[in-house]
């Protein structure tokens, strides 16, 4: 019994050589890699389609007060390179080797396909959609406002249709509402319209 137990925990609990913990720690890198990708890309999609694509929906809508954060137009970079960071990281995990494709294979296609799209969408299509949002705005009749933003965010730019609109608040609403006091009321003005 006593020589059936050492057998086995020999096999099982074997003393890992130079090579096994490489290779674990090369596997435990691409983890991480894979989790930090992850968030990053998941990160990077939630503020553009919370942030980025109400700007457009508020130009329809003609809402009073548009808060443009032109900043955040360069993430449209970040969820092609992410993906192919997590392709990447998830075939490491799985291998156990560096990700290196042969040239003119689907994942050379795949990883060369997302850092174009990456280059081009920081490059390209990021100033393209914070000049057209400019431009549109500018049409609609819309005049910047640098007083209702707020301190410390600069990279934020206040849009309203009316100059009435344009004021420096005196509080803000739960809702991060601008608000005055006038004639005894407060009023505020609604940024989701």
């Amino acid at each position: 019994m006593r020589k059936l137990i050492a057998t086995l925990a020999a096999k099982w609990l074997r003393v890992p050589t130079a090579l096994g913990i490489a290779s674990l720690k090369f596997r435990l890198l691409a983890a991480l890699t894979l989790l930090t990708c992850s968030a990053v890309g998941m990160f990077s999609t939630y503020w553009l389609i919370a942030h980025v694509l109400p700007i457009y929906g508020q130009i329809w809508r003609q809402a009073f007060a548009i808060k443009v954060p032109y900043m955040t137009f360069g993430l449209l970079m970040a969820p092609p390179v992410m993906l192919a960071c997590v392709v990447a990281s998830a075939f490491a995990i799985c291998t156990g080797k560096k990700f290196a494709p042969r040239a003119r294979s689907g994942f050379a296609i795949f990883e060369t396909g997302m850092m174009k799209a990456s280059v081009y969408a920081l490059v390209v299509i990021a100033p393209l959609a914070a000049i057209a949002t400019t431009l549109t705005l500018n049409a609609l009749d819309y005049t910047t406002c640098p007083q209702l933003r707020k301190s410390g965010s600069a990279w934020q730019t206040y849009w309203v249709s009316h100059p009435g609109f344009c004021f420096v608040p005196d509080s803000y609403t739960e809702n991060k509402w601008p608000c005055k006091k006038g004639e005894g009321k407060k009023l505020c003005l609604n940024m989701d319209e």
